[in-house]
């Protein structure tokens, strides 16, 4: 392993570590019914500024869905497969977060970059806020575009810089430890074109001084 890929690693357990924290902190005071259930709300207006439709009994994945991910809403719609590294520390630590509450769901503690154990294949992917998590940015991109046949569709949502000029400063040093990855737009887009993505719309969710919560519509081409 060469010294940035061991930096890299070392980065990416950081940023595991603190989004524990992160989430025990962030609920600390708050109702987990009241929380659970603006969150659904919340996942509900998100798909209607997008113009997303769920479809009844579609086979999907929630890539990186955290402990109340996309598949808290869609549960009783969609055919549900979530995966995230971190599941054992939220049922751990989160009174918010109980596989046993989401019998419909497939749940697969595992990173992005790591294959599902069986050779899925998925109509729809839902990655929300996490593909800059990741401690391989590219091998994760290659493993949502393995899940995906064509016409596939997927929601892709990240942080990405506003300012070039700030962009190697984050991406060598921890300015944002919570979020390994560090690219600009045009960065995803080049990405997921070369792997066969059509960019169906872009949408800037929230603006930040130095990011913007942006969120692409995708349709896999092959």
């Amino acid at each position: 392993m060469t010294l940035s890929e061991r930096y890299g690693k070392a980065r990416w357990k950081l940023a595991q570590y603190l989004e524990g924290k992160w989430w025990q902190r962030y609920l600390k005071n708050k109702s987990p019914e009241a929380y659970l259930a603006d969150k659904r709300r919340y996942w509900q207006s998100l798909l209607d500024d997008l113009n997303w439709e769920t479809v009844k009994g579609r086979q999907v994945l929630d890539a990186g869905c955290g402990p109340a991910g996309i598949f808290i809403h869609l549960r009783s719609v969609e055919q549900v497969v979530a995966l995230d590294p971190l599941l054992d520390t939220y049922a751990g630590t989160l009174d918010i977060f109980d596989q046993g509450n989401y019998p419909e769901v497939s749940f697969y503690q595992q990173p992005l970059e790591q294959r599902l154990p069986e050779d899925l294949k998925f109509d729809a992917i839902y990655c929300f806020n996490a593909i800059n998590h990741v401690a391989d940015w590219s091998t994760a991109l290659d493993q949502l575009t393995a899940y995906a046949h064509p016409g596939t569709r997927m929601i892709l949502s990240s942080d990405v810089h506003r300012h070039a000029w700030l962009l190697p400063i984050f991406k060598a040093l921890p300015g944002d430890a919570l979020h390994p990855q560090q690219h600009g737009p045009e960065a995803y887009r080049t990405a997921l074109r070369q792997r066969g993505w059509i960019i169906d719309s872009e949408m800037v969710l929230r603006e930040e001084a130095i990011f913007n919560y942006t969120a692409w519509t995708l349709t896999f081409q092959g």
